[in-house]
């Protein structure tokens, strides 16, 4: 007799290997995991990400987003990168504007390279010190971002 797999959801039953409530929350989490890195690759493709980039992280705060990727390709600048996106603002995208930007492209607001992996660390606190200083995200993100 299989035991319940699950002490959160005790409707699972005794009888079944696996929790559907888990079972869902798992899918969940890859659907968004899956929608975020969709976002990822198109911003750095907005900015002409060399093919073979790797991502080594990604953050999204409200309407920022923060990656961290790796390139062993030579022509790479850097071989280890973080870069600072946002998305417009209504104003910015309103279509009555001179040159207005596209609703829900991602804008290019930094870049930090180096050549160490062990600065990358460094790099992301580094971009988020400079989102917060633009006030593109608070405090209270970055104190939610540590925990």
């Amino acid at each position: 007799m299989k035991k319940q797999t699950c002490n959160r959801h005790p409707e699972a039953g005794k009888f079944i290997a696996t929790c559907s409530g888990c079972t869902q929350e798992l899918y969940n989490i890859e659907q968004a995991n899956r929608a975020l890195a969709a976002e990822a690759h198109a911003a750095l493709a907005s900015i002409g990400a060399i093919p073979g980039t790797r991502v080594l992280s990604i953050t999204r705060i409200r309407t920022t987003m923060v990656i961290s990727t790796a390139n062993p390709n030579p022509r790479a600048a850097f071989p280890y990168a973080v870069d600072s996106f946002r998305l417009p603002t209504t104003e910015e995208s309103d279509p009555d504007q001179v040159d207005p930007y596209p609703a829900g492209e991602w804008i290019l607001v930094d870049q930090i390279g180096n050549h160490s992996r062990s600065d990358v660390d460094d790099m992301l606190r580094n971009a988020f010190g400079y989102l917060a200083d633009l006030g593109l995200v608070t405090d209270l993100d970055l104190m939610d971002l540590a925990a």
